[in-house]
């Protein structure tokens, strides 16, 4: 999403949270939600990033392996060079395996689509936040989803570190 979008974004959600009458849930959208999801922007944009510029890489270097091969003449250094070239595939494909930017990266896209939705469903009074509900309930509701979203990202990171 581009600076524009996002700033459109912010200004329509402030508008919005002038409408929601209690503070303590206005305060939460505003320094909990809308803070989380930026962080997840701002982190699924750099693994995506990382992802891209190693990946490509190796395809780079792939594709050099086979061309050196046809050109080589036999000596020590070309095959130093191919070898060289073959373990630097082989290494960035374990460092981008250790590091998992791409999962990463889908994560948190994910998790801050999610919540962008959520509020979208919630400021609209649609969903589960259906006009059916009073506006404590959907202040709860909305509370408990997204904290539910955000124990689930301590759980899995809790995981992975084990």
């Amino acid at each position: 999403m581009n600076n524009q979008n996002s700033s459109e974004r912010d200004e329509v959600f402030l508008k919005w949270m002038n409408d929601i009458p209690n503070e303590k849930t206005r305060w939460y959208i505003q320094e909990r939600v809308i803070k989380q999801m930026d962080w997840y922007r701002i982190k699924s944009a750099a693994y995506k990033m990382q992802y891209l510029r190693w990946t490509t890489g190796s395809i780079i270097i792939s594709g050099v392996i086979p061309i050196a091969s046809v050109l080589a003449d036999g000596g020590i250094f070309v095959k130093i060079f191919i070898a060289a070239l073959g373990a630097a595939v082989t290494s960035i494909s374990a460092y981008l395996n250790l590091q998992n930017y791409k999962d990463l990266w889908a994560k948190y896209r994910f998790n801050r689509e999610w919540l962008l939705s959520t509020l979208y469903l919630y400021f609209n009074q649609v969903g589960a936040f259906g006009k059916d509900l009073s506006q404590e309930e959907r202040d709860l509701m909305l509370i408990q989803m997204c904290e539910k979203c955000f124990q689930q990202e301590v759980s899995d990171w809790k995981s992975f570190n084990e």
